[in-house]
């Protein structure tokens, strides 16, 4: 398979999804780009900062279409610091994100399907 990205070349992406730990997916040629920091449903410009044989990672340079999950973090170290990985995400949406990554979980490694029941914040349910 060729791969279809270089190092060091800019491109404009779609997030088609968010990966386990909240970074975004985006594909080019079906290839596989790993995003910190973006939102499924954006629009973004970003920088190919590595690429290996089945997948690269980018970083962001200019986001074109913004998510409306998309929040200004009340924090201005998390970037730097990596323990909030998530934090630029409004938090309903954070829940429902959490409850998808634990059903594909389940999903993939279970005969018998069990639906996830939604994340409990303050003691509600947020439902899908």
């Amino acid at each position: 398979m060729e791969i279809p990205v270089e190092k060091n070349k800019e491109y404009i992406v779609e997030i088609v999804d968010n990966g386990f730990e909240g970074e975004g997916i985006a594909k080019i040629d079906n290839f596989t780009i790993f995003i910190p920091n973006a939102i499924k449903g954006e629009k973004v410009k970003i920088l190919i900062v590595k690429v290996l044989s089945s997948h690269a990672f980018g970083k962001i340079i200019e986001i074109i279409n913004t998510s409306t999950h998309r929040v200004e973090s009340d924090c201005t170290t998390y970037k730097r610091c990596g323990g909030c990985s998530l934090r630029h995400i409004k938090y309903e949406e954070t829940l429902k994100m959490k409850q998808n990554a634990v059903q594909s979980l389940v999903d993939k490694t279970l005969k018998h399907k069990i639906k996830v029941q939604p994340v409990i914040r303050n003691g509600k349910s947020i439902s899908l």
